[in-house]
């Protein structure tokens, strides 16, 4: 049975054989949802690869005491998987990302595009961004993972494609494309570069604008299937090939 995971920054540091003490925000999950109580096991994680299995020793709404039993840490994965997604209307832009760490995303890139009908305004830009933040570390913890996706600042219209690297394989999902992902994946480039970038549009596409902006930077649009899937499941599908393609899946 998997145990129940829970963020703690102390876990960066911790080592077998300490007992670390834990405040409100893993207690109050632990306890009042959770129902764990002393004997029961845990794990903890800090975002960053660091997780912790622990035994709690004592416990109260407001504080937990754990001894730790095995600590270890992850390194970064090589590609890094990046998913460039374009704001849309009906929260389909969340339940993209929410997908897309549950997968494996390593990056995440809010974009602003031209004919993206949802945007964030400058005064609401940091509480939205709050949101994705939160929906990121919520996903990885359903998901039991380590490491949390990176939510980069928003990209908006044609300067996304100044955002982008050298050393980046990037992937314009577009539904004119010839070459499909799956034939793009299986080249050996895919594995040798550090990140590989999925580029998701709104529902009403990629303008032509933005596509020539970053076929210029690099970018090779590609084509997913013989159907076109919405904004929110585009991105999760072309990570779920990518997973496939690097032989993590």
């Amino acid at each position: 049975m998997s145990l129940p995971v829970f963020f703690a920054s102390e876990a960066a540091q911790a080592v077998a054989g300490q007992r670390l003490v834990l405040g409100e925000e893993v207690a109050g999950h632990a306890v009042r949802v959770r129902r764990l109580g002393p004997g029961d096991e845990l794990e903890l994680v800090d975002g960053a690869g660091s997780r912790v299995r622990a035994t709690i020793a004592d416990a109260s709404a407001t504080a937990v005491s754990v001894d730790v039993t095995s600590a270890t840490r992850s390194s970064p994965p090589t590609p890094r998987l990046v998913l460039v997604q374009a704001l849309a209307k009906g929260d389909r832009d969340l339940q993209a990302i929410e997908q897309a760490t549950e997968i494996g995303v390593d990056e995440v890139v809010p974009w602003s595009a031209e004919r993206s009908i949802a945007d964030w305004p400058e005064k609401k830009r940091h509480k939205m961004a709050a949101k994705w933040e939160n929906l990121l570390r919520a996903a990885s913890l359903q998901a039991r993972r380590s490491r949390f996706p990176h939510l980069h600042e928003l990209a908006r219209g044609t300067r996304l494609a100044s955002t982008l690297g050298a050393a980046d394989l990037v992937f314009v999902l577009h539904e004119t494309a010839e070459l499909r992902l799956s034939q793009a994946l299986a080249e050996p480039r895919a594995t040798a570069v550090e990140r590989i970038v999925l580029v998701v549009g709104p529902e009403g596409g990629v303008s032509d604008a933005e596509l020539a902006a970053l076929t210029a930077a690099g970018a090779t649009p590609v084509l997913l299937g013989r159907t076109i899937l919405r904004s929110s499941s585009a991105g999760p599908a072309g990570l779920v090939m990518a997973q496939c393609a690097l032989d993590r899946w």
